[in-house]
């Protein structure tokens, strides 16, 4: 199994699945910074899926946290606090297709 390289887009889609589950759960349990973890989301999850609606709160999570700039009048705290929040929503949504 190759970590981190170039083959991710030929991932299956379950197990693309699986790591946004994974990485949202770091997210949403403060283990992984909500801007590393979106970002991963958006870069190498969504887009390997072709950005399914239900990453989309997430992926928009990443665009502000990568664009974010202070003159935006919310605080990069605030940013994060949604990323989480976003990370949540995904899981509780996941568990509940799941069951």
């Amino acid at each position: 199994m190759q970590l981190g390289g170039g083959q991710g887009h030929a991932e299956h889609p379950a197990a693309k699945w699986a790591h946004a589950c994974w990485i949202a759960g770091q997210i949403a349990d403060g283990s992984l910074d909500p801007a590393a973890g979106t970002h991963i989301i958006r870069a190498d999850i969504a887009y390997g899926l072709g950005y399914p609606i239900e990453l989309e709160p997430l992926v928009h999570c990443a665009y502000n946290l990568d664009c974010w700039e202070d003159n935006w009048g919310v605080s990069v705290e605030a940013l994060n606090r949604e990323a989480v929040e976003a990370a949540k929503k995904f899981l509780s949504r996941e568990q509940a297709a799941g069951a």
